[in-house]
């Protein structure tokens, strides 16, 4: 089940309350109760995704709900060194019942915390800082300091701990004490909106640490604020994935991704940002506008429908594995503007038996190659469907507008599956009309991120957790010729304007072969026999450029159509943008 049932305020209250919009985008709003405290998440036992997941299941039963969540990092231990490595997170919490004792004392929150781990395995004396199934810890709490023999706040050891400065560093970026969003901000975030005094970097703090914090407005977001500063200095992004033998701390940002379906592994963690991945296009479809009907049979099936070749989509994902890709995203619908809608029905039976197929695949002839299976759908019952036939990634060119249940069904997967929220407007049929290509303030890039914070959040609110959230830009989709360059120009500013855990979540672009590329290759003229000039098949080059830009802009997957040139192409952009985006950070 999602971690926060949808009919109980959960991940997303703060975002329905009066400080923010709510899932309908209506005006009146309810005004929820401050956040009450940041508390780190650690584990390095058993099933450590699930064990997160449970733990925050049980604090939401118990009256506690998550506002926020950082990113999902692995680290090596620290310490005690010789144990497996550890899945570390941060979340901003907020007790429902203002009026309960826990919501304003810091010890009856940590008695709840310590139940919680006891029903999760956690035993009481182990080794100090040793395998744990389950740890939390408050580091900040809105009263501010706090000291007994059993507790002290702020954490006395925060500071020190690259695996617990990178989280609140996510939430840093998330956090005000007036406007807070549960995975982004809807504006950057300004001393005026942090509700912190002014005054010197340290005041309020000590030993710069966070011990003062009663001397501030906003005891959590002074924290925050002296966290995210603290990461900085430590090299902040550079540190994420960085090089062995770099000197920084080993810290990975992970987040979960489909296995244990057909054989293949379970328990799979993937990680993104050290290099660009490229996701290579398998059409199902007679009907794609660059390559309909190359996997589909000549003859029909028994609703007289095209027949999809299985065979010939198993070799054009060997092809593609062999030419560098690291995803097959298999689509049984076309999406272009303009194309007719097929059911659910059709469209599984199309891209599940390809699914199913790719899966087996992979445990018989690429046992030791890390290739993931993407479903290109905006179908609920598809997306479920080709879970259980083993797909690793939900990639939904909708973000859930076209079929309101998507959220749900993702949220309510037996594994928690990547999804891909794509900005659109409209569907295939209507994207492109005046209305979805216009953008009220003219300025694309802007609105493009906005509309996707609330998708984002409407996402979170069905029970997706943050940390399985990709973006997509959506180049193609309610934009117009200008709106697509000024998008694939504009991606790093995008993000930026997303800001929080969206800012750092994986970037999807795909430009390959669209049509914004072909007029400024000319492509859009016509021969005397009114035949195209050329064909999207001939665009490959230029959706090679494409995707080095996308790099440039900071782009962490490319979905292409020609695999091997685009993956040389990706490579030289890496070694230019990438090493020096590290050097920058």
């Amino acid at each position: 089940p999602p971690i926060v049932p949808r009919d109980v305020r959960g991940w997303s209250a703060t975002a329905a309350s009066s400080h923010g919009p709510s899932s309908s985008g209506d005006a009146h709003h309810r005004r929820d109760p401050p956040a009450t405290a940041v508390i780190a998440i650690g584990s390095n036992q058993g099933d450590r995704v699930d064990l997160f997941r449970r733990a925050l299941r049980a604090l939401d039963e118990a009256g506690i709900a998550v506002d926020a969540h950082s990113a999902l990092y692995e680290t090596a231990p620290v310490y005690v060194t010789d144990q497996p490595s550890f899945l570390n997170a941060a979340a901003l919490v907020r007790v429902r019942d203002a009026s309960h004792p826990m919501a304003n004392d810091p010890v009856l929150l940590l008695d709840r915390l310590k139940r919680v781990e006891k029903e999760l395995g956690r035993e009481e004396g182990g080794v100090r800082f040793g395998p744990r199934p389950i740890d939390l810890d408050i580091i900040f709490h809105r009263n501010g300091t706090h000291g007994c023999e059993r507790l002290e706040v702020p954490h006395p050891r925060y500071h020190e701990r690259p695996f617990v400065l990178a989280p609140l560093a996510d939430l840093a970026a998330e956090h005000s004490s007036s406007n807070h969003w549960p995975i982004a901000s809807s504006s950057p975030s300004t001393e005026k909106n942090t509700g912190l005094h002014r005054g010197d970097d340290d005041a309020g703090t000590r030993g710069g640490y966070g011990g003062g914090l009663r001397t501030w407005a906003d005891p959590i977001g002074a924290g925050l604020a002296t966290a995210a500063r603290l990461w900085a200095g430590s090299g902040g992004e550079a540190n994420v994935n960085a090089a062995a033998g770099s000197g920084a701390t080993p810290i990975r940002r992970v987040m979960p991704i489909g296995g244990g379906v057909n054989g293949r592994p379970s328990g799979r963690l993937w990680s993104w940002g050290d290099r660009t991945n490229v996701m290579a296009i398998l059409n199902v479809t007679p009907d794609s506008f660059s390559d309909g009907g190359a996997l589909m049979m000549d003859r029909y099936d028994d609703r007289h429908d095209p027949a999809v070749n299985v065979a010939a989509a198993l070799a054009a994902a060997r092809r593609a594995i062999e030419s560098g890709a690291d995803f097959l995203d298999v689509g049984g619908q076309s999406t272009r503007p303009g194309a007719s809608r097929v059911s659910a029905n059709e469209e599984a039976a199309r891209v599940v038996p390809v699914v199913e197929a790719l899966a087996a695949m992979l445990v018989a002839e690429y046992p030791d190659r890390e290739v993931y299976l993407s479903v290109d759908t905006f179908y609920g019952d598809v997306a479920e469907s080709a879970a259980s036939a083993g797909a690793d990634v939900i990639n939904d060119v909708s973000g859930g507008t076209i079929d309101r249940t998507m959220h749900a069904r993702v949220a309510n997967l037996p594994r928690p599956l990547p999804y891909v929220a794509m900005h659109s407007r409209g569907d295939p049929t209507t994207m492109q009309l005046p209305e979805n290509t216009r953008y009220a303030t003219g300025d694309v890039c802007a609105e493009i991120a906005r509309e996707s914070v609330m998708n984002a959040n409407r996402a979170v609110r069905a029970g997706i957790e943050p940390w399985r959230l990709w973006t997509d830009p959506g180049l193609g989709f309610a934009k117009t010729k200008e709106g697509n360059w000024d998008v694939l120009r504009g991606l790093e500013r995008i993000r930026e304007r997303m800001g929080g855990a969206l800012a750092r979540a994986p970037q999807l672009v795909g430009a390959s072969r669209k049509g914004f590329l072909g007029d400024v290759l000319g492509d859009s003229g016509r021969r005397r026999d009114e035949s195209p000039v050329r064909s999207p098949r001939d665009r490959d080059v230029a959706s090679a450029a494409a995707a080095v830009a996308a790099v440039a802009g900071g782009a962490d997957v490319v979905r292409v159509h020609d695999v091997r040139a685009t993956v040389d192409a990706v490579r030289v952009a890496d070694a230019v943008w990438r090493s020096r985006r590290g050097d920058a950070d």
